[in-house]
């Protein structure tokens, strides 16, 4: 059933949760072009073989697989039924393309082969890891999954908005998005967010998703890449457009600004 029939129907009864998020959320298109540019950059070529940890439904590693011909995408996730929903959604309507998608339901701190050109961790899957031995961790095995040319892409926000417990709601077609900023602890950075969805029929979806993170910093983050091994590490800062609003576009960049809500993505290499 294609998405446009989907929409004037959904309510919280009938909704797919997964189905909503991937709509309201990611953009798996722009995150696989910013991945060629990025890794580009750096080793004047294209990468091929990608690894999505938290990968969820692996809609991010569908993406890159449909991106050309030869390449290939490993998934990592704890959640079976979530990799099952990804298996059926996802990878299945790749058809013969299927063959260049793994799905492995693992810790990810467990699993450092095969090799990768690219290891990306998206959506702040990542803030998962409260304590700093924890982070460092994960991230010097990101590092041993890497080939010797291999890029490590993380996902990270901030700003002072980032510690403000608030609602922000978005219209999506067919239902609206509500991203829900529900616990921060200033001592600890421990951090509480949720998503709901509402439905015009007045429905909702409460708690479809909750996460219960630590905020990271991008100086702390650079300094625990830089202990984990990774011989550089690399800020992308997103822009705005001409109404001060987010763009969509990241650059490279030492200084960001002062906004008070900022999303960025970090680039560490081995």
């Amino acid at each position: 059933m294609s998405r446009t029939a989907r929409r004037p129907r959904l309510t919280a009864a009938t909704a797919d949760p997964h189905w909503l998020y991937e709509n309201a959320v990611q953009n798996p298109e722009a995150e696989v072009e910013f991945i060629d540019r990025a890794f580009a950059a750096a080793y004047g070529r294209l990468p091929r073989d990608l690894r999505e940890d938290f990968c969820g439904t692996l809609n991010l590693g569908c993406c890159w697989i449909r991106r050309r011909p030869d390449n290939t995408a490993l998934g990592v996730d704890l959640d079976g039924p979530t990799l099952d929903w990804g298996r059926e959604h996802n990878v299945l309507p790749l058809g013969a393309a299927a063959a260049r998608a793994t799905l492995v339901q693992d810790d990810v701190r467990r699993v450092s082969g095969p090799p990768a050109d690219v290891l990306a961790a998206t959506n702040f899957s990542w803030w998962c890891f409260h304590g700093r031995a924890e982070l460092k961790g994960y991230l010097e095995n990101c590092r041993r999954s890497l080939r010797d040319e291999g890029m490590l892409m993380l996902d990270i926000f901030g700003g002072s908005e980032a510690q403000v417990l608030q609602f922000e709601e978005r219209d999506c077609e067919g239902y609206t998005y509500v991203w829900d900023q529900d616990a921060f602890n200033p001592i600890t950075h421990e951090y509480v967010c949720r998503i709901h969805f509402r439905f015009p029929d007045g429905s909702e979806l409460t708690d479809a998703f909750v996460y219960r993170w630590r905020l990271w910093s991008i100086p702390e983050v650079r300094d625990l890449l830089l202990e984990a091994g990774f011989s550089r590490v690399d800020v992308y800062w997103e822009g705005a457009d001409e109404d001060g609003e987010p763009s969509g576009d990241f650059q490279l960049d030492d200084a960001g600004d002062n906004s008070p809500a900022w999303v960025a993505y970090i680039t560490a290499f081995r």
